[in-house]
């Protein structure tokens, strides 16, 4: 890609075999401070882009024998980031398109004024920066959806994470599979930033957020009139995505009607908008994602066979977060330092009770659950450390047991679970009953050295003195 590193000054290359335009030309762009390189011929022309540091190109149409629209079909290959505008005589219309298709920014008619030059030059070289940026925050949001960037050094994670980044670069269809909260949608994101596509679109769709009468012209687009509320065109999802990624999310919720729209998309790469005879091909590559068995369903009648064979062609199952056991306290520092930051505050610290609280849970939430339990206790604590009666397990499954059952008086201590009045008495029963060892107790009721301390404190609780 042709990058410009460290010049303010914009570099502009004159390309006319007429000596006199040339000049005038470079005379009046250095005279607004421009950075003028001339070239007289085609071939001169192309071996000056060669130097990597032009932003923009003005070519005549007509050099010696030779046509401007060479030139733009270079920079159209080699040189996207550079700007080219065309300048031909007075009438040359069919040229002028040609240069816009080919991908020139403006074309300029002979003969022309120095205003209206500089007033070109000044968009053109706009749009270039704007192209920059865009493309800078595009690798931007690339390194932050890089497989380095997913949290993980469990073997399965590893493993997926190596598999997933050696077929990002094919076009081969995906299925990510596993509970919901895995990060189904984190590894789509991945894919399609480390794919060649990744300067197109990534555009996800959850497939069972959507209404069936609503979810085919989502997906294909409609025509005007082809139902009461269209009232103009409007493209699709999968002609949005075109170039880039489309990312199918619950799929095995799409109902069977668009099953088999789908199906015939995969097969030729063609959608048809709702209401329109006409037809389009589009170039989008599918990931989809399930939180269910589709082979299961399949068996069931509940999912097109065929379709599952097209979506299965590469299955990458993503672990439940049980099952990736070692990952719970890379992952518990990492959210609580984006939580903290979040939240605008320290980075707060965390203790050994509450991770092994963490370390003991069934999750079935997955890292989802993680992530909202610890920012739970980091938006109710008052402290710079997160302990155990922090940790809150809030979830939809009744028949999810989060640890053993605990002791009596270690479940009514968690926080909000009890009145004042109620844990008080608790607190000084298992005092009195380990001799006001703050260490022993603090273990007996299933909170850390610290909790237990700030509790005393609240309540004021003193050690009654030994009759005499």
């Amino acid at each position: 890609m042709n990058v410009k590193e460290t010049n303010d000054r914009a570099a502009i290359l004159v390309i006319d075999d007429e000596d006199s335009v040339r000049k005038s030309l470079a005379i009046l762009l250095r005279s607004k401070d421009y950075d003028v390189t001339e070239a007289s011929s085609v071939s001169e022309g192309i071996q000056k882009l060669g130097t990597g540091s032009i932003d923009l190109v003005i070519t005549d149409l007509r050099l010696d024998g030779d046509s401007g629209l060479d030139v733009i079909e270079h920079i159209r290959r080699e040189c996207p980031s550079t700007e080219s505008i065309l300048l031909t005589a007075y009438g040359s219309i069919e040229s002028a398109v040609s240069a816009i298709q080919a991908g020139a920014f403006d074309y300029i008619t002979r003969p022309f004024s120095n205003r209206e030059i500089l007033h070109k030059v000044e968009k053109a070289l706009e749009r270039r920066r704007m192209h920059n940026e865009l493309m800078a925050l595009r690798q931007q949001v690339a390194m932050s959806y890089g497989f380095d960037n997913i949290v993980g050094i469990s073997k399965p994670m590893i493993q997926l994470k190596e598999t997933a980044r050696r077929i990002s670069p094919t076009d081969i269809t995906i299925l990510l599979t596993g509970a919901s909260g895995t990060g189904k949608e984190l590894f789509a994101r991945a894919i399609h930033h480390h794919s060649e596509r990744r300067s197109s679109g990534f555009i996800a769709i959850d497939c069972g957020a959507i209404p069936e009468n609503l979810l085919e012209s989502e997906l294909f687009g409609f025509t005007k009139g082809a139902f009461t509320s269209a009232h103009k065109d409007k493209r699709g999802l999968l002609e949005e995505a075109d170039g880039g990624t489309i990312f199918l999310d619950e799929v095995s919720n799409m109902p069977t009607s668009i099953q088999a729209k789908l199906l015939r998309f995969l097969q030729d790469s063609v959608i048809r908008p709702v209401g329109s005879s006409v037809s389009k091909r589009v170039d989008v590559r599918i990931v989809a994602a399930t939180n269910r068995d589709l082979g299961e369903m399949v068996a069931e009648g509940e999912f097109r066979e065929d379709l599952y064979y097209r979506l299965n062609v590469i299955p990458l199952y993503l672990p439940r977060l049980v099952e990736r056991a070692e990952d719970i306290e890379i992952l518990t520092d990492y959210f609580i330092r984006k939580i903290c930051a979040v939240m605008d505050r320290a980075t707060m610290s965390i203790s050994r009770s509450a991770v092994d609280r963490l370390l003991h849970h069934t999750w079935p939430g997955n890292v989802r659950e993680l992530e909202n339990t610890l920012k739970r206790g980091i938006a109710l604590s008052s402290d710079d450390q997160l302990d155990m009666d922090d940790i809150i397990f809030v979830t939809g499954d009744r028949n999810a047991t989060a640890e053993s059952p605990p002791e009596p008086h270690k479940t009514l201590c968690l926080k909000g679970n009890l009145m004042d009045s109620s844990q008080r008495s608790i607190i000084v029963k298992a005092l009195d009953d380990n001799n006001w060892n703050y260490t022993r107790t603090a273990v007996e009721l299933g909170i850390g050295r610290t909790t237990l301390w700030r509790k005393i404190k609240k309540y004021d609780l003193s050690r009654e003195p030994v009759a005499e």
